[in-house]
């Protein structure tokens, strides 16, 4: 009996041995392999992130090359060429700066600074060690004095003179596109050099931001030399693989990845081990209270590693590729689809391949910011949330959307007919207005490119650009959706080349000015006259003013050339006082722009004074809308041009919504009539009762009228039977030169 029980207890004894021994083996095992799969998870991710950022580069080194190919095809003293092609390859809008530097010179040129500062000694001795092509560390601009990462390449410009290349960008931008966090943003990735130095880390607000070189984290906590030694090694060789060790009393896991492209770059993601091994710690729990039932253990254990696999692998993945608020794509994501999508289509393997083509709309709203600053930021992300799943909705099974970030989205959908495509932005656009932000129906811009539009389209970044552009039409002119097309693209380039010679173009001469007579209402002699500005383009010619003036009056520059206008006709009046010939006042526009200024006025009365023009000869023209939207602030300044000695003129008076009542009160040397009230509308004859009803009030209050925009024989009768003083318009002349203009005066005809 005794013998049983001591064989018992010895079966017993080796059976709980055993189980202890496979307890332990198969804890040892579920811990290595969880452990195991999440690295190799958080590696695979690193690696994926390393390619996008590789690839980023690349196309910076390609954009830099088309750059450098332009630049090889002129001298490098041809600047304003090569101004040119700074200004058509760098639109600035997203902190991107070009530069270029004259290696012969040290001459500097830049896209947001033509008065760059040229090299330095030292910044000469730098260039020379540069290789012919590659990616540049994080420096300070030379201008901003921002920190900036970027490519840079060296090339020849057609006289042989050695020259080099930059595109940069703000390090932190890149930084918030291509940082990688994991495990709840316990993780993070930083890219750093050969010699551990960081050079770019997340921006997120629980990342490590205290270090500054890997081996400061490595380097101690009695870490393994010779595994400090092999991790260095790895690094240097451009290896890729995983190193555990211990800061601050804690184990991190290091997965590290080569840049491509960089000079000896990498990509390290660090994560507390405890946190990569959360999971598996809690299942080696679940074990250990299950050791007397090993099956069943077995089996739960194989099921929560499984599904711990999977989750990590989806929320890996969500954080990569989702945004976080809403759900949708993330702009990568995007990207990653939408080429994927197009690759598809050209092969023909996607189902709607066959009939159609695709779609790629740019969405944003009106005025959000307004809701975020009144309603809360709470609000805000409610009203990002519903407009998701209205867009998300809009596009279908096929499609899918993306928040790029704050109230901007991007649509990718395929559609049989361009209506169709246009028809989904607009039950879009209709289905938001469903939403309330700051009390009032949510209001969207969407520019739209659909794919037989922009068959130059290589991939979706370029249909995404073009879209872009129809957004910016669509917030301008009101249109939702607005669709892209060729012109618009065209016009974008247009206006970037008038804006980017207008400064070179006033000083070379190219604006000049005409004078449009003013008449009597019998034609027989010329009592005053209107400057008119133009502007000859030496390569193409009279650009038309309803062309530049509105675009002046957008940037500013209408201020130089209102001054300009008014310093001609003003130097010309001189020169006709001193030959003792005879003159008439001459009027010139006042933009709206000079109101806001506080030196308006004072700088109008240096250049009168410069010139000795006498009291009266100058007239200030302020257009109807002018005055109407801000009567007192008008009134004041018109008096004060009038104590000043210029006469003040009312110009398009009628064009809008003035009151009869507002006449009264104007003070107003001469009310010029809008053109509009001389065009017949149903009912004859009230277009002749208003126009003599607002003469005759004119000239009971002292005004001087003029009617512009006189062209039929049958306008001038009938302002022949009116009290008005002056007639302007193509039934006697059209604008003229100076020089004609006082030859119609001196001769009356």
């Amino acid at each position: 009996m005794k013998a049983r029980r001591t064989l018992i207890s010895l079966v017993v004894a080796l059976v709980a041995v055993l189980v202890v021994a496979g307890t332990l083996l198969f804890t040892r095992f579920v811990q290595d392999s969880l452990w195991d799969k999440s690295v190799t998870d958080v590696l695979e991710v690193t690696a994926q992130g390393q390619h996008a950022l590789s690839t980023y580069f690349e196309k910076d080194l390609d954009t830099l090359d088309l750059f450098a190919d332009e630049l090889s095809a002129q001298g490098h003293d041809d600047i304003a060429r090569l101004n040119e092609k700074l200004a058509l390859f760098g639109s600035n809008e997203d902190g991107t700066v070009y530069v270029c530097v004259d290696l012969d010179t040290g001459a500097v040129y830049r896209t947001d600074n033509n008065e760059a500062t040229p090299l330095t000694a030292a910044q000469f001795a730098l260039t020379e060690q540069a290789g012919d092509r590659g990616v540049l560390e994080p420096f300070l601009d030379e201008h901003t004095g921002a920190s900036m990462i970027g490519v840079y390449k060296r090339f020849s410009f057609a006289d042989g003179t050695s020259g080099l290349v930059r595109k940069a960008r703000p390090l932190s931008e890149m930084e918030d596109r291509f940082s990688l966090s994991f495990y709840n943003d316990s993780g993070f990735s930083y890219v750093v050099n050969s010699d551990g130095d960081v050079v770019m880390r997340s921006q997120h607000r629980d990342s490590n931001r205290t270090f500054s070189n890997l081996y400061d984290i490595v380097g101690f906590e009695g870490n393994d030399q010779a595994a400090v030694d092999s991790f260095r090694t790895a690094l240097e060789q451009d290896a890729r693989g995983v190193a555990l060790f211990s800061y601050l009393g804690d184990e991190y896991v290091f997965c590290y990845t080569p840049l491509e492209g960089t000079a000896g770059w990498d990509v390290v993601s660090i994560i507390p081990n405890d946190v990569v091994m959360e999971q598996a710690n809690a299942i080696i729990n679940a074990t250990l209270l299950l050791c007397l039932v090993i099956i069943v253990g077995l089996v739960v254990v194989l099921v929560v590693y499984w599904r711990s696999s999977r989750a990590h692998r989806i929320e890996i993945e969500r954080m990569a590729y989702y945004d976080g608020l809403t759900g949708l794509f993330s702009a990568d994501k995007f990207t990653l689809e939408g080429d994927a999508r197009l690759a598809e289509r050209s092969k023909g393997d996607a189902p709607e391949a066959r009939v159609g083509g695709v779609a790629v709309a740019f969405v944003d709203i009106d005025n959000f910011k307004l809701i975020n600053d009144v309603e809360g930021y709470a609000k805000g992300d409610e009203v990002l949330r519903e407009l998701a799943v209205i867009l998300r909705e809009a596009v279908g099974p096929n499609g899918f959307a993306a928040r790029l970030s704050a109230d901007h989205f991007m649509l990718f959908y395929p559609y049989e007919r361009r209506e169709d495509a246009l028809g989904t932005c607009g039950a879009a656009a209709e289905r938001a207005r469903s939403i309330t932000g700051n009390g009032k129906p949510l209001a969207l811009h969407i520019g739209l490119c659909c794919s037989e539009d922009a068959p130059e389209a290589r991939d979706v970044t370029e249909l995404t650009d073009r879209a872009r552009i129809a957004q910016r039409e669509s917030r301008t002119r009101g249109i939702v959706p607005c669709a892209y097309s060729q012109p618009m693209r065209d016009a974008l380039l247009r206006r970037a080349d008038l804006e980017r010679t207008m400064e070179s173009a006033l000083e070379q001469g190219e604006f000049f000015y005409l004078i449009q007579p003013k008449y009597d209402v019998e034609g027989r002699r010329v009592l005053g006259g209107e400057a008119l500005v133009r502007w000859r383009r030496p390569d193409e010619g009279i650009v038309g003013p309803d062309e530049f003036i509105p675009l002046f009056e957008q940037n500013g520059f209408i201020l130089r050339l209102d001054e300009f206008v008014l310093e001609s006709a003003c130097r010309d009046l001189r020169a006709r006082l001193d030959a003792g010939l005879p003159v008439v006042p001459l009027s010139v526009n006042v933009s709206r722009r000079h109101l806001h200024r506080d030196d308006f006025l004072p700088s109008y009365v240096r250049i009168k004074d410069r010139y000795g023009i006498p009291d009266g000869l100058c007239e200030l023209e302020l257009t109807e809308s002018i005055v109407m939207d801000d009567l007192g602030g008008t009134f004041d300044i018109m008096e004060q041009m009038r104590a000043a000695g210029f006469r003040c003129a009312i110009d398009d008076f009628g064009s809008g919504y003035s009151s009869l009542n507002v006449l009264k009160s104007l003070p107003a040397d001469v009310l010029k009539l809008d053109r509009g009230f001389l065009l017949e509308g149903t009912s004859p004859g009230t277009e002749e009762t208003v126009v003599r009803t607002v003469i005759t009030m004119a000239k009971d209050l002292r005004m001087d009228t003029v009617m512009e925009g006189v062209e039929t024989p049958k306008q001038l009768a009938f302002l022949r039977t009116t009290p008005c003083d002056m007639v302007q318009g193509f039934v006697f002349s059209r604008p003229v030169t100076p020089e004609e203009f006082y030859r119609l005066l001196d001769t009356g005809k």
